[in-house]
């Protein structure tokens, strides 16, 4: 065996220890390339590769399984997780990737003989040779985009959206992710421009970078200056709304008290901190809360960090702004976490809108009259977004939802976009470059909801 051959099979080894993580253990698709030692040791072209690799095989899984079965006449023993790993990644990187074949057959059955026993390395290879015979065939199989979705999530998106704007989200969801880079007021034009170069990125927005980056985020330039942070372009406008809408009320410069619940990995906080204003965070997760305390260092801002349940935990003071990102089914983000696709069919929106009224509930009774509550969800659902804040305003009638567009015209125009009452940002929104991988967005909800008495 030759060392490129020996060296890929090392690679596909590590990402069926991802796979393993993801589908066994039901880690966070996320938090493992965050945390893993095996894939964060490799070099950049190698995590580049698992990446692509995992993603591809997570869009495309239910299309995957359809496949196999022609192939495959008997059930896979569950305990031989490793073999539906292997199949599932093989298939995967031969119809879609451009490996030559005969290194995907080879790496995939001596990792079979490993991690599976000798015995099976001769069914691994029959049924990838299957797949690479009948490829052509396969590929141009009339397969629905749909398919590949849970049918909960396919049919409450027509009923909101309609058939057509519902497919054309589930073209740009299949798409590989951005990254999308926040460049803080201390960054300077010459900096700016030495990111976008370094990143090989476009300015898609004011201060907002996105390139096709897959490599280390502290390779990144000017990581340890910190003058940059990592958040989504459609997190980001929606403070950027936040931020406008305080200027126009509180032009005086008032000392404004301002919470974050549910704050980590930290966007929203870094954005207020950089605008001058301080602020308190919270998240229950104290891993969570220990990444953006280090961001927070490295970003030289400084933030109050707490860590309790945001559903009861009593503020000593009334509060001038809150700002609520709750937990959520997080269907808008599902390009850049396509392992929600395969976490559950059905996601338990019963338990997490009761959460989400929860967490409203409890902000209320600690803002202040004249304050705001800034409701936030990265999901495409109504549940969660306009029947959370709906239901809340029913039994509240001393809050009321404050309508943007007065407050936020340069921006509307700019990105053409709607508001009524609310913001609400699309998988299809923001056409901003020629290049249509860099379009698009996370799927964001919010609402800036006022105490009136």
């Amino acid at each position: 065996m030759n060392s490129d051959v020996k060296h890929k099979k090392n690679i596909r080894f590590v990402a069926l220890k991802i796979w393993e993580l993801l589908f066994i253990k039901k880690n966070k698709l996320s938090d493992i390339f965050r945390n893993d030692k095996s894939f964060n040791s490799l070099n950049s072209k190698d995590r580049s590769f698992i990446y692509f690799l995992i993603h591809l095989a997570l869009r495309n899984h239910n299309q995957i399984k359809f496949f196999l079965k022609k192939f495959i006449k008997k059930q896979v023993s569950k305990n031989l997780y490793f073999l539906d790993g292997i199949l599932l990644l093989g298939t995967a990187e031969i119809i879609w990737s451009r490996t030559p074949h005969y290194a995907v057959l080879n790496s995939y059955v001596d990792l079979s003989k490993i991690l599976c026993g000798v015995k099976y390395s001769g069914f691994i290879n029959a049924v990838l040779q299957n797949i690479v015979r009948q490829k052509d065939n396969l590929s141009s199989s009339n397969w629905d985009i749909k398919n590949n979705y849970p049918k909960w999530m396919l049919n409450s998106w027509e009923k909101q959206y309609g058939k057509i704007k519902t497919t054309k989200m589930l073209k740009v969801l299949n798409k590989e992710p951005y990254l999308d880079i926040i460049c803080s007021k201390k960054m300077n034009i010459e900096m700016k421009n030495n990111l976008i170069k370094f990143l090989d990125g476009h300015e898609i927005h004011p201060n907002v970078i996105r390139s096709n980056y897959k490599g280390k985020i502290n390779d990144i330039l000017y990581f340890n200056k910190g003058i940059w942070w990592v958040q989504d372009l459609s997190s980001y406008l929606h403070i950027e709304y936040l931020l406008k809408f305080l200027k126009k009320i509180n032009k005086n410069n008032e000392f404004l008290k301002i919470s974050d619940i549910c704050a980590a990995p930290g966007g929203k906080t870094f954005q207020l901190l950089d605008n001058g204003y301080e602020i308190v965070s919270n998240d229950i997760n104290k891993k969570r809360l220990n990444i953006m305390s280090d961001n927070l260092k490295r970003l030289n801002f400084k933030s109050k960090l707490i860590s309790v349940d945001g559903r009861t935990y009593k503020f000593p003071e009334e509060q001038d702004i809150i700002i609520i990102d709750a937990p959520c089914s997080s269907t808008g983000t599902i390009r850049k976490n396509p392992d929600i696709l395969i976490r559950n069919n059905i996601i338990d929106l019963t338990k997490l809108q009761r959460i989400q009224q929860e967490l409203l509930k409890n902000a209320a009774s600690n803002i202040k009259v004249g304050g705001y509550l800034m409701y936030i969800v990265c999901s495409l659902e109504e549940e969660e977004g306009e029947d959370i804040v709906n239901k809340f305003l029913k039994t509240n009638t001393n809050f009321q939802i404050l309508n943007l567009n007065q407050y936020i015209q340069d921006l509307k125009t700019t990105l053409k976009l709607n508001t009524m009452g609310y913001l609400k940002f699309l998988p299809i929104d923001f056409k901003v470059h020629q290049n249509d991988h860099l379009n698009g967005n996370n799927g964001f909800f919010s609402a800036i909801i006022e105490r009136k008495f």
